[in-house]
């Protein structure tokens, strides 16, 4: 999950935390540059996103 705004105690990174979904929060200009259906990586340990799939971690 990637937000745009938000923080460690924002709804997103609470819900996300809690299933266990990686999240990074605080993203500008993520509703720019990710576009709906894209393939992304999240390494959330990181706070890095990568294009498409990637095995990187």
């Amino acid at each position: 999950m990637v937000t745009e705004e938000g923080g460690l105690t924002s709804h997103a990174a609470v819900v996300g935390l809690n299933l266990g979904i990686p999240v990074i929060v605080g993203v500008e200009n993520a509703t720019e540059l990710i576009k709906e259906g894209q393939e992304i990586t999240v390494d959330a340990d990181q706070g890095m996103i990568y294009q498409g799939h990637t095995s990187v971690l």
